[in-house]
């Protein structure tokens, strides 16, 4: 029952907001037409160029690995072109320095360009985009730095189901409505998943050797509407061609997602469900549908030292894992955050997770930053 509910509810949603994009084609051949100068009002370079950073220190302790970890540094570059072209970029490292507690010291460091596209502004209301960029789906993968959301880690329906953090090469459309109503329509390159369909696995980071061997590609469409103050309403939907190039023939499956926001005052409430229906994998008919809901409500208040806020999340979501097992988890989640500043937070967080013939328990720690 509750599969089917976020099924049905979240291809609902997508599917209206895929309608709205039809009726663009004239507002593009007209802004492609119009002037673009440079932006000459701009005294150097530098006024046109900016700069950011976020990362998060993380250390965990209980029944897994008890670790610290840099778990990951990212530097922000973005030039603006003209006054209609922007270029972003998002360079990451991730695990610069890790520090297994049970054994020994370990560095296992990656380097990623997350993101580095073009937008270009046809109008106020209408963007294309080119490039290296974050799939709308969900909550945490457009926004993921750690100042905006509650826990040390982020929430592992939106982690393995989704998965966060998921970026592409692809070419896509923004278009945005004065109701409130904003519609993306993204073409992209695709997962490439293990043979049994663990699909955070899939996501091959435009690895070259990954796109010899698949043929993979998918579009994913999202409506988001936020007309109504505090309110986010959101779902997208995704079609993919070839999920994996460990398995024969054509994996062809489908990624829906639905969400929905709400704030008012210092409470917060947020609710998600996203459900994968996979083909022909080799694991059969118990790794086709993958799914998970996750409900988080939290209350922050301002004090003269700061902010200080508290949630608690329950999630229950059935996934294959790295060891390609089925594995349904029902996850309970309460901690607190701590903003001295608007850039900077602070993390505690107990976390017990009950999986199939066994019961984990974690005390979590972490800081995080962006600005």
């Amino acid at each position: 029952m509750t599969k089917n509910f976020i099924r049905v509810g979240t291809v609902g949603l997508g599917l209206a907001g895929m309608v709205q994009a039809q009726n663009e084609a004239d507002a593009l051949d007209q802004s492609f037409m119009a002037s673009d100068k440079p932006m000459t009002s701009m005294s150097s370079l530098a006024d046109r160029v900016s700069f950011g950073s976020y990362g998060e220190f993380h250390a965990q302790f209980g029944d897994g690995d008890d670790n610290v970890d840099l778990h990951r540094l990212v530097l922000l570059a973005n030039l603006q072109i003209t006054d209609k072209l922007k270029f972003v970029t998002e360079t990451e490292f991730e695990h610069a320095l890790y520090h297994a507690m049970q054994g020994d010291k370990s560095t296992d460091l990656k380097i990623e360009i997350e993101q580095a596209y073009f937008n270009y502004a046809l109008n106020d209301s209408l963007d294309i985009n080119a490039g290296i960029q974050l799939i709308p789906a969900g909550i945490i993968n457009d926004v993921h730095e750690p100042t905006t959301f509650y826990g040390v880690e982020r929430p592992n329906v939106e982690k393995y189901i989704i998965p966060t953090t998921w970026w592409e090469a692809g070419v896509g459309i923004v278009k945005k409505y004065d109701s409130g109503l904003q519609i993306d329509v993204l073409a992209h390159t695709g997962l490439d998943m293990t043979s049994e369909g663990y699909v955070r696995s899939g996501r091959p980071k435009l690895t070259k050797s990954d796109y010899e061997q698949t043929n993979s590609w998918a579009v994913t469409a999202r409506a988001k509407y936020t007309g109504i103050a505090g309110v986010e309403l959101a779902g997208t939907v995704q079609y993919q061609y070839d999920a994996s190039s460990e398995v024969s023939g054509n994996q062809s499956s489908i990624l829906t997602e639905a969400h929905a926001i709400y704030r008012k005052g210092g409470f917060q409430f947020r609710a998600l469900g996203a459900y994968w229906d996979l083909d022909n994998f080799d694991a059969g008919d118990s790794n086709d549908a993958q799914w998970g809901y996750y409900l988080e409500p939290s209350y922050a208040i301002d004090t003269d030292y700061g902010r200080v806020g508290a949630f608690t999340r329950f999630s229950h979501y059935d996934y294959v894992n790295s060891s390609s097992e089925s594995t349904q988890i029902r996850e309970y989640a309460i901690g607190v955050n701590y903003w001295p500043t608007d850039e900077l937070v602070f993390k505690v967080d107990y976390v017990n997770a009950d999986k199939p013939g066994k019961n984990d328990e974690n005390i979590n720690l972490g800081f995080g930053w962006y600005f």
